[in-house]
């Protein structure tokens, strides 16, 4: 029985969302969200139309995603070989603005070059194997600095941080606490929840 390439490539997708899904739930819905969720938090939370800065490029999964729903996408990756693979697979893609730097010397150059509707994924940190470790392993306090500084540039925002979990009890990595997140979000009056490891901030 022979199918139309669509359907080939809706079923290739299915499995693979289902495969995901199903390592998640062995591992106790303890750990990340499979990308395929993130994905739909970023099209159910994000601005329609508005750019999106991404902080840690990694594979540049979540970079080639958002470029494909989004106008602009502006992604910092400091590790240099990542940095590098993410030129060499984004060279065609004209919506995608790559830096190799640590999101504390970007954002703060940046943000304030930029104006109007925009997103931010706060997903730079040190998680081990070929992710990059600076000075901070998880600098969101630093990046959260930078856009409270630059917040009169914007007339809406969304903020995801990912890893949420990593929030809620003390870990090797210097993660701030789940309060500093919330009483970062109330100063602003920015609303906030939480859904599947995702914290979740915004003013509109």
């Amino acid at each position: 029985m022979t199918y139309p390439l669509f359907s080939k490539l809706t079923m290739r997708l299915f499995r693979g969302a289902y495969r995901e899904l199903r390592e998640w739930r062995k591992r106790g819905y303890s750990e990340n969200s499979p990308q395929f969720i993130k994905q739909k938090i970023f099209l159910k939370h994000g601005i329609p139309n508005a750019q999106w800065i991404e902080t840690g490029t990694y594979m540049g999964a979540t970079t080639e995603f958002l470029a494909g729903h989004f106008p602009l996408i502006h992604s910092i990756e400091p590790g240099e070989d990542l940095f590098n693979n993410a030129v060499n697979r984004f060279e065609d893609k004209k919506n995608i603005n790559l830096y190799n730097d640590v999101s504390e010397n970007v954002l703060p150059e940046l943000l304030p070059e930029l104006s109007g509707e925009i997103n931010f994924w706060l997903d730079g940190h040190y998680s081990g194997g070929v992710t990059f470790q600076g000075e901070k392993d998880f600098p969101v306090e630093d990046e959260l600095a930078a856009i409270k500084s630059n917040l009169p540039n914007f007339t809406k925002v969304v903020i995801l941080i990912d890893d949420v979990r990593c929030f809620l009890s003390a870990s090797e990595y210097d993660y701030p606490s789940l309060d500093d997140l919330v009483d970062w979000a109330r100063e602003q009056k920015f609303s906030w929840r939480i859904e599947h490891d995702i914290f979740i901030m915004r003013n509109c």
